[in-house]
């Protein structure tokens, strides 16, 4: 199969400006495409447009809230009138969370919800009709591993990432009638800022400690989803993750069981409900 042409094309990175979203969006230009940046934290997305401006190619920046439909919606009238359809829509922006389902305030659920699920679909509402039009695209969009395996006290963000999980299968079906490739990427555990946050007692740190070592890189994660837009995969999968993919389906219980007592675990150290 012949690989897509990267170089030369329209690629909009939603969350660029830290983490994945910023390693992809220089992947991206070392490739030779043109970027459209987008993230709600201006300073950091401005870094990252000088950055990628160094390796020679046009980038543009939007400032969006993308919890916010008519910020989205006006963001994409402006694109289109300026470059027209874009050639590759990466949904890369969220947020994690900890905390046990029945604890986790309604506004954190809002948050999540917003961030994880809305955003993509607003983007693929916003962005998808014109690539329909022109008969050509690629649109990415992040899930994550616990979308196979929702560990406990990870439930709120899981369900979130399961969401974006069957949307984007979907989507792939929908959109293969008009020439567009979807591609769904389920990262493990990257190391990002985030994990230096979380406290708890020795279970909690010890996992942690493991979980880090384990880690991935960014920068791995990138590589992976690059790949998979050249050959239109449709998941893209890192191999910490596929043992948990390939063997759940055919053997559930011992996820069944090391479910049941991580969670009785947290609950005696007080992270779940009594």
């Amino acid at each position: 199969m012949a690989q897509k042409e990267i170089a030369g094309k329209w690629a909009l990175v939603t969350g660029a400006g830290s983490g994945m979203g910023r390693t992809t969006s220089l992947a991206l230009a070392r490739e030779g495409a043109n970027l459209v940046l987008v993230d709600i934290c201006g300073e950091a997305l401005g870094n990252v447009a000088r950055e990628a401006e160094t390796l020679g190619v046009e980038v543009d920046t939007f400032c969006v809230d993308l919890t916010r439909w008519e910020q989205v919606k006006g963001m994409a009238d402006t694109i289109h009138a300026r470059r027209g359809a874009v050639d590759i829509l990466i949904n890369n922006a969220g947020i994690a969370h900890m905390s046990c389902m029945v604890d986790a305030p309604i506004s954190d659920w809002e948050q999540l919800m917003g961030v994880n699920v809305w955003s993509v679909i607003y983007m693929c509402k916003a962005f998808a009709p014109e690539m329909m039009k022109r008969k050509s695209g690629h649109i990415v969009n992040i899930s994550s591993g616990q979308a196979f395996f929702a560990v406990p006290t990870w439930g709120p963000y899981a369900t979130t990432k399961f969401a974006v999980d069957g949307y984007s299968e979907a989507l792939r079906y929908e959109l293969y009638w008009h020439g567009i490739g979807v591609t769904c990427v389920y990262p493990g555990i990257v190391r990002t800022p985030f994990y230096d946050q979380i406290t708890g007692g020795w279970l909690v740190k010890v996992g942690m400690k493991f979980l880090m070592a384990t880690a991935a890189k960014p920068e791995s994660i990138t590589k992976l989803t690059i790949k998979s837009i050249k050959r239109n995969k449709k998941m893209a999968i890192p191999l910490v993750v596929w043992p948990i993919y390939a063997l759940k389906p055919v053997c559930p219980w011992p996820f069944e069981i090391a479910g049941r007592i991580v969670a009785w675990a947290l609950r005696k150290e007080g992270k779940c409900p009594q």
